[in-house]
């Protein structure tokens, strides 16, 4: 017999994998885990006809030849498969795209690449096949791609996952019923989490970074925390979000994590308490622990954690157009027309910025007749500026609520550099690597 399986407690992307694993490989027979995350118990009950699914315990007395393993390449997160398979030996091929984790299942040979879901990189296997696929299949699968890349919006989204959801909208696969599974939280019990979650947050900065944390205790175990804990990242926008769960009776601990900044790796983070995930969700189950003092201690460890933000002396330009304030307008002009510029700081003698100065401002002296006054006359002050350990959330707010196009940075009043609306859309299109 061949199989194929995911990992323990399987998730939208590891059931999207699957069913395009049936697809290109007909003989291979699926394994179901016995655990499904709520968020994906849905997709998996409407479509269980589509899997037809085995379970561990079906396949222990199967001579096991072939083995495809999706989304995972750690070991411990597939022994319950492991533990019903006789042959010591069965050629295991690895298909993931968690390229950060390093593959300690024996004898498997590891292939994917660096996509947002593991679902693309198959699809894309099965379009360069020339396969095609039933709308129910591409609907799981384009779920699949949507719930592991936020929609097509965490920064580890590629090309390849945008081209696997067009193709599979071409095979007929339904936004309505996407839209409807991606909708996770639905019970009465998650709506009385995320009111308790709002209730119990705090916003921290570490290292330049806006961090969201939350602690609380459960009676038990809430089925779909994840959905929750996704709808809070949603409504604060964090740049990452800890959700602490503490279960007092059983003593464990449910540690949820997401992020939107290459910066904070969940992944690097989250590891280190046996958790599994990616950089942007990634979280951990803990046992023989308190809760509270799991907590501190978590809170402390991301004070070294997390490397630093990026800040505006990053990347500000250091070669700064300015004016003088005694310069006449009819010069500023001159100026802003030799550097094609719209506007330019103000300095004064002791290279202190004093003011900024638009075309704007000098059309209201051209419109008076005032060219030969003084710049500092009709400049704007005081300029808005910002420091040079400024963040790019404050960057960005400086430019939104004073519609500034350009921002100086200053230390002691003094000019340093510059930051234009142009640098920082640069800056958020790239990756802070």
């Amino acid at each position: 017999m061949n199989i194929a399986f995911s990992h323990s407690n399987m998730d939208m992307d590891c059931l999207g994998s699957l069913i395009l694993v049936k697809k290109l490989h007909p003989d291979y027979r699926l394994v179901a885990s016995g655990l499904v995350q709520p968020a994906a118990q849905n997709l998996y009950s409407m479509y269980s006809g589509h899997f037809d699914f085995l379970y561990p315990k079906d396949i222990a007395d199967e001579e096991i030849e072939n083995i495809i393993i999706v989304d995972t390449c750690v070991a411990a997160r597939v022994s319950e498969f492991f533990s019903y398979i006789r042959n010591p030996n069965p050629n295991i091929r690895v298909i993931d795209h968690h390229q950060l984790e390093n593959c300690d299942i024996l004898g498997a040979k590891r292939e994917g690449a660096s996509v947002g879901a593991n679902t693309s990189y198959l699809v894309k296997l099965a379009m360069n096949n020339g396969l095609r696929l039933e709308a129910e299949q591409a609907t799981i699968a384009l779920t699949a791609i949507y719930a592991d890349t936020g929609r097509l919006t965490y920064e580890n989204v590629t090309r390849d996952d945008f081209e696997a959801s067009a193709w599979l909208l071409d095979m007929g696969a339904s936004l309505k019923l996407v839209k409807s599974f991606l909708e996770t939280v639905k019970e009465d019990r998650q709506y009385e989490v995320l009111s308790r979650l709002l209730q119990a947050r705090k916003k921290l900065e570490i290292q330049g970074h806006i961090i969201l944390t939350t602690y609380l205790e459960l009676e038990e175990n809430v089925p779909g925390l994840a959905g929750v804990v996704d709808k809070i990242m949603e409504l604060e926008n964090p740049d990452a979000y800890f959700a602490v769960f503490f279960i007092p009776k059983t003593k464990t601990v449910l540690l949820i994590a997401r992020s939107q900044k290459p910066k904070i790796d969940l992944h690097e983070i989250i590891h280190e308490y046996g958790g599994g995930g990616h950089q942007a969700a990634a979280s951990a189950k803990i046992t023989d622990q308190e809760g509270a003092v799991f907590y501190e201690q978590f809170l402390a460890r991301l004070e070294w954690a997390l490397k630093p933000a990026t800040r505006a002396a990053d990347i500000m330009k250091r070669n700064v157009h300015t004016v003088g304030e005694t310069m006449t307008l009819m010069e500023a002009s001159m100026m802003l027309e030799k550097t094609d510029l719209s506007g330019l700081p103000v300095i004064n003698a002791e290279n202190e910025v004093t003011g900024f100065i638009s075309l704007h401002d000098i059309m209201k002296g051209r419109r008076t007749g005032n060219m030969k006054l003084m710049v500092k006359a009709y400049m704007t002050k005081p300029a808005i500026c910002a420091a040079p350990v400024a963040t790019m959330r404050e960057i960005e707010r400086l430019m939104v609520r004073h519609h500034a196009g350009r921002i100086p940075i200053v230390e002691d009043k003094r000019l340093l550099g510059i930051i234009t609306r142009w640098d920082y859309l640069e800056y958020r299109k790239k990756r802070e690597t």
